[in-house]
């Protein structure tokens, strides 16, 4: 049975954010097992998770251009102006400054599914992907 270019984008999206999730996982794991490494491994990670909120306020961008409106362009600054003072802090104010910027993400994306502005595969996998990087942040916290 062939695909619809809605499963087959839902496919692709599905494998990419996965593999978005090593930069937050592969930290934790050497928090874990490499604990002399630990507050490398840490600003190794603030460092993606700041790169990915901003990433995040893209698709919002994206939006913006896609509906010619002035306040998805102003929201989808949000993300990028939310992470990058984290990338000065201490590692414990870093992480709960990212970690709730993902969370703060989760409002721009629930916002954008009312409005029928993202599928609800997107939005599904959204939670998934925010949830694995606010997690992984908080372990990060263990080492």
């Amino acid at each position: 049975m062939a695909r619809s270019r809605e499963q087959t984008s839902a496919f692709h999206a599905r494998l990419a954010g996965y593999a978005g999730l090593i930069p937050f996982v592969v930290p934790v794991l050497v928090v874990w097992f490499e604990p002399a490494h630990a507050e490398t491994a840490i600003a190794v990670q603030h460092a993606y998770a700041a790169l990915i909120l901003s990433f995040l306020g893209g698709i919002y961008w994206g939006l913006a251009l896609a509906r010619q409106s002035a306040g998805w362009f102003w929201l989808s600054v949000l993300p990028s102006i939310w992470a990058w003072p984290a990338l000065l802090l201490p590692p414990l104010a870093a992480t709960l400054v990212l970690a709730s910027g993902f969370a703060l993400t989760f409002l721009l994306d629930g916002a954008a599914r009312r409005r029928g502005k993202i599928p609800r595969w997107f939005h599904q996998l959204r939670l998934t992907l925010g949830t694995v990087a606010i997690v992984s942040l908080l372990l990060g916290l263990t080492g």
